[in-house]
Formats: C-alpha cells, sequence, structure tokens
C-alpha cells in the first residue's frame, strides 16, 4: 500500500533542554498510545505514526510523519506538533 511520508523536520531547540522536552512528549502520549521510546518517541496510529527525536550533533529536535493518506498526514503531524509546542512554550516561561 502506498504511504506518505515527511522529510525530515527541524525545529531548533537549546542543546540544555532538548532531551527533557523529548521526555516530556513522552510522557503525554505515553498516557494514550502504545508509544516506542528508543531513541525519541514514536507515537504509533491505525493509520500512520508521528516519530520526535533530539538530534544528537546539533540543537535541534528532528521530526517525520507517516501515514497512509496525506489528510492522515497532517492530522498526525498537527496533533504532534500542537503538543511539542506547547511543551516548547512551556519550557520557555521557566527560563
Amino acid at each position: 500500500p502506498r504511504t506518505f511520508t515527511t522529510p525530515e523536520i527541524r525545529v531548533d531547540c537549546p542543546d540544555r533542554i532538548k532531551f527533557q522536552v523529548v521526555d516530556a512528549v513522552r510522557e503525554h502520549f505515553r498516557e494514550l498510545h502504545d508509544i516506542i521510546a528508543i531513541d525519541g518517541v514514536r507515537v504509533p496510529f491505525a493509520d500512520g505514526w508521528g516519530l520526535l527525536r533530539a538530534s544528537n550533533t546539533q540543537p535541534v529536535l528532528v521530526l517525520r510523519f507517516e501515514a497512509a493518506t496525506e489528510e492522515r498526514l497532517a492530522v498526525i503531524r498537527m496533533g504532534i506538533e500542537d503538543v511539542l509546542e506547547g511543551i516548547l512554550t512551556s519550557f520557555a516561561s521557566k527560563s
């Protein structure tokens, strides 16, 4: 079956918090999904998945998404990016 994917998406995130941000995203989705927590967090859905991990070499977070349709790809991406944005905002307000 054909799937739809995003290219690697890079989001700037300071080195000092990037692993904490990934941990916070992992904890958010752990209650809702049977996540895979190796080298970041992979959130599976019935028709796709989203992946977030911290770069080991740069101050960025790396995201990728895959889904059965373009519409679901957009929904999965938006759902995970919204959570990430909220967590990044929370960390920024603490600094």
